[in-house]
């Protein structure tokens, strides 16, 4: 039987499209690293956390993940359906073969440009939940200018996710975000990224070989700044 998941956005797939491998490499470290079996995760949107989704579901065991990351579900989906057709067992027993990690959405409204849940009820959801990790995606990160989303949705829930009291706090992003400027900023300094967090750690990728010399510049100085600040940053190779 053909099996029809979430149809993806004109958005979400230019964002999939974009440094697919950078963003690889980032989700396994911190699936790997910085998320320990049996954690409780607050994942945010965004493609950069729909492949972070994906690794955690595939190696790690007992997490709750809760997240308004529709992408995350059609993850959880898709590898609960290739685990049924190699092991040939029913929907319902692969569900619990999957590590048994827990998936919750948050509720809310669906926006279908972002494929995520905004409104009161995702807000509610994340204030009653007590994680271990949360993940934030950004669009931009200028350690004297902000940390910035794209989307005017975003903003409310991405506070949120800032200020929210958690064991570690990580901000995934792509080296191209580093040192850029986006819509709204959402965090006004990345040094608070330290506030209400027992750690804090930013986890990006080195630039290519073929990035110009004045971007590697502009991520160079970035990272000089971070690091100034007492901020762990990891750069996966």
């Amino acid at each position: 039987m053909e099996r029809r998941f979430l149809e993806r956005g004109p958005y979400i797939n230019a964002k999939k499209d974009q440094q697919n491998e950078s963003k690889e490499k980032i989700a396994a470290y911190i699936a790997a690293n910085l998320v320990k079996d049996f954690d409780a995760v607050l994942l945010d949107a965004g493609s950069t956390a729909e492949v972070i989704a994906r690794q955690l579901f595939t190696n790690r065991k007992f997490l709750t993940v809760l997240t308004n990351n529709m992408g995350a579900y059609v993850s959880y989906t898709e590898a609960v359906a290739a685990r049924e057709e190699k092991g040939g067992l029913p929907q319902q027993l692969v569900a619990g073969l999957l590590n048994e990690n827990e998936l919750i959405l948050t509720g809310g409204r669906f926006d279908v440009t972002y494929e995520a849940l905004f409104g009161d009820a995702t807000l509610q959801a994340i204030e009653r939940f007590s994680p271990n990790v949360t993940i934030i995606g950004v669009s931009g990160l200028l350690f004297n200018g902000g940390v910035f989303c794209h989307g005017s949705e975003e903003v409310r829930l991405k506070k949120m996710l800032w200020t929210v009291h958690t064991d570690t706090r990580v901000i995934a992003s792509d080296w191209t975000k580093i040192g850029k400027r986006d819509a709204f900023a959402f965090g006004p300094q990345v040094a608070e990224l330290k506030h209400g967090a027992s750690r804090a750690v930013v986890v990006t990728n080195q630039p290519p070989r073929d990035a110009t010399a004045g971007l590697r510049k502009r991520f160079d100085e970035e990272v000089r700044l971070i690091k100034g600040n007492d901020i762990p940053i990891v750069i996966v190779d």
